[in-house]
């Protein structure tokens, strides 16, 4: 199990202890503005939960939902940003740091670890979040149709499916730019792989 770090709220640029990179490391290409960047990443997830809500409603062509617990999903879903960063923290090796913490003037979470990890490990790692999403979803899903599973599972499933959407960003950037069987490192100016 890696060693985890809790840093409790740190500006969103923080530095963090860095690894040397090997000198044949390639810089992985990003965008700018990562959040902006990831917004259509969102919207295919968001259609995603779209659909499960379609097909449960027309399934049973009921469409029912306490409004007033609503907002009880929409809170465990943001009491779920730290569950999110640590699902990404034990993807990581034994042994090496994975700082996890807030940044609470971007409303965020984030895990930081600057060490290597294999590419396929790197994408089980950043989809891992996915679970916060899938699990409210798929109990939705399956449920008996009742209003308070509705009220509770759906806007925490959105959330699960949406707070990914960096993630979803960099899967792809990485699935582009990283060849099959090469290692990710971050570092604290972006991604980089090597062989």
């Amino acid at each position: 199990m890696p060693h985890i770090i809790w840093c409790g709220n740190k500006k969103w640029d923080s530095e963090f202890p860095e690894k040397p990179l090997p000198e044949n490391a390639v810089k992985i290409e990003s965008r700018a503005d990562i959040f902006t960047g990831s917004l259509i990443y969102g919207f295919v997830a968001f259609l995603f939960c779209l659909l499960i809500i379609f097909i449960k409603w027309k399934w049973l062509g009921t469409r029912t939902v306490y409004p007033v617990l609503v907002p009880l999903g929409v809170l465990i879903g943001l009491l779920l940003m730290p569950v999110h960063e640590l699902l990404h923290a034990i993807c990581y090796c034994e042994g090496q740091k994975v700082y996890i913490g807030l940044s609470l003037e971007k409303f965020a979470a984030f895990a930081v670890c600057h060490e290597k990890i294999s590419r396929s490990r790197f994408i089980v790692m950043s989809l891992m979040p996915m679970l916060l999403g899938i699990i409210p979803m798929a109990v939705f899903l399956i449920a008996p149709s009742s209003p308070i599973i509705a009220a509770i599972c759906i806007p925490t499933g959105i959330m699960g499916m949406l707070s990914p959407m960096p993630d979803y960003m960099e899967v792809h950037m990485v699935h582009k730019q990283v060849p099959k069987g090469a290692y990710i490192q971050s570092q604290n100016d972006g991604l980089y792989w090597f062989r």
